[in-house]
């Protein structure tokens, strides 16, 4: 599938598809997450926990599709929000899971919900915003659709991406 630009500086897509190598990119994968968590990061600033492992240019959220909304909290929606807050004046940001469509999307349509990009009324309605004018590519599974409509329109999540990334763990 291939990426879309959603903002200025803001992408999505697949792993495949992120054509810009220079490009900040904030991947939703346990594996890569996990790939990344033992690494040994001498003379490269870093920070990692539970939740995620973050250098200056990505961030790798430990985030499996799963249809159990259990697997889905706060504290990784909002690492992701954060992360896109912090760069995106600056940098292109490509956010992306393994195809495309459930994670990726999910963490991009709540990022716009909370920059109030989107209507926030109700969640049907801003979902299918999102679908119509942003990213049609979007077909998530019922634990992340599930996380979405439980914590819509997000106000939590975005309370704890203004939090210090240290802070950023223990939450949920």
């Amino acid at each position: 599938m291939p990426h879309k630009k959603i903002l200025d500086n803001l992408y999505l897509g697949d792993q495949f598809s992120n054509e810009k190598k220079s490009v900040w990119q904030l991947k939703i994968s346990n594996i890569y997450y996990e790939i990344l968590l033992s690494r040994e990061w001498e003379n490269i600033e870093y920070f990692k926990n539970d939740y995620f492992v973050k250098t200056q240019i990505k961030l790798a959220l430990n985030l499996f599709d799963s249809h159990d909304v259990a697997n889905f909290n706060e504290v990784l929606f909002a690492a992701a929000v954060k992360f896109i807050d912090e760069n995106i004046l600056e940098n292109e940001i490509y956010v992306h899971c393994q195809l495309g469509v459930s994670r990726s999307a999910a963490v991009v349509f709540a990022y716009l919900v909370i920059k109030r990009k989107i209507k926030n009324q109700n969640f049907s309605a801003a979902l299918k915003e999102f679908i119509d004018n942003y990213y049609p590519f979007m077909k998530v599974n019922y634990g992340v659709y599930e996380f979405l409509k439980n914590n819509f329109p997000f106000k939590n999540i975005e309370k704890l991406a203004k939090m210090k990334w240290d802070d950023l763990q223990c939450t949920t």
